[in-house]
């Protein structure tokens, strides 16, 4: 074996056992501790052929706005940990590149906020990780606590195929701790839409108080409802919430109706143009919002209140 031979297999050696180390570093919840050699690791999934265009970037809080300047804050809403980034380019052509970005949110929660926002309708989905879609050559996926982007120059067949490798290989490598996401399973499901459902960790619908919110659309006849679900930490919460909500229609609206459909306690805003209607059941705080027509709304509000589990 010549020199050159035995340096790669000292290489891939290396490269073998920071992948143990990093694997055996999982806490019980599943997160890869050793952190520090993902740069290490990620370089190891360079496609055949291809190379690494400076190195594998690690980015934190305080400075992720120097590789994504614009968008910085959107991931810092959400408790970024931790992105690493690298680009991939075929020898030196550095105009075509496929860019990996992992992006650690520190929950599974987090994580699907980040990626249920940038989410786009009608792309093909993928097998991989909890959620994924492929728009053209680009992969977006969801694993856990991690959210993945794969970026290419380029929308060719070569470009899909090799993006969707170095995608399998990324979520092959990432470990999902199994952490639930609670407003998946407590968002009812008659009526939802596929792939609708998104998380607010701030500022959910424009309003301040929302913080932790859940929306998702639901199909009523042939109209799309938008329904929106929080939960507390305690009734009175979910109760002086209600209290906001109706203060901020009374403010930015026309106005508000206290309804009474059954058991159900009602707050209907007249939002000038189109109507939110807000409950609290215990803890849990839900409605819609912007919904065209009065009746509808007040229904839909009705029958989501009537879904909802107090167990939750």
């Amino acid at each position: 074996m010549g020199s050159a031979g035995i340096f790669q297999r000292i290489l891939s050696l290396r490269l073998l056992a920071l992948t143990v180390v990093a694997v055996m570093s999982i806490g019980s919840n599943g997160r890869i501790i050793a952190s520090q050699s993902l740069p290490v690791i990620v370089a190891g999934l360079t496609p055949k052929g291809w190379q690494i265009y400076d190195e594998v970037k690690q980015f934190t809080p305080e400075n992720l706005y120097e590789q994504i300047n614009g968008r910085a804050s959107f991931f810092l809403a959400y408790d970024m940990i931790r992105m690493t980034y690298a680009s991939f380019t075929p020898g030196d052509e550095t105009a075509k590149f496929i860019n990996l970005s992992i992006y650690d949110m520190g929950t599974p929660t987090d994580a699907f906020g980040v990626f249920s926002a940038e989410r786009s309708q009608g792309e093909p989905q993928l097998n991989l990780g909890r959620a994924g879609y492929r728009s053209d050559a680009n992969f977006f996926i969801w694993q856990g606590q991690y959210y993945i982007q794969i970026i290419s120059s380029e929308a060719t067949d070569e470009f899909e195929r090799i993006g969707m490798g170095l995608a399998r290989k990324v979520t092959d490598f990432l470990l999902d701790s199994g952490g639930q996401v609670w407003g998946l399973a407590a968002l009812p499901l008659t009526d939802r839409m596929p792939q609708s459902v998104q998380y607010f960790k701030v500022d959910a619908m424009g309003l301040d108080f929302m913080g932790n919110t859940y929306t998702a659309a639901y199909r009523k006849g042939n109209t799309l409802v938008t329904a929106f679900l929080s939960q507390r930490d305690s009734t009175e919460s979910a109760r002086a919430t209600v209290v906001r909500y109706a203060r901020h229609a009374k403010r930015y609206g026309k106005g508000i109706e206290r309804l009474k459909a059954g058991q159900v306690d009602l707050v209907f805003c007249d939002m000038g143009g189109s109507y939110d209607v807000v409950f609290h059941k215990g803890r849990l705080i839900g409605g819609v919002s912007s919904v065209g027509d009065r009746g509808l709304a007040i229904r839909a509000a009705v029958e989501m209140w009537q879904q909802l589990r107090l167990e939750q």
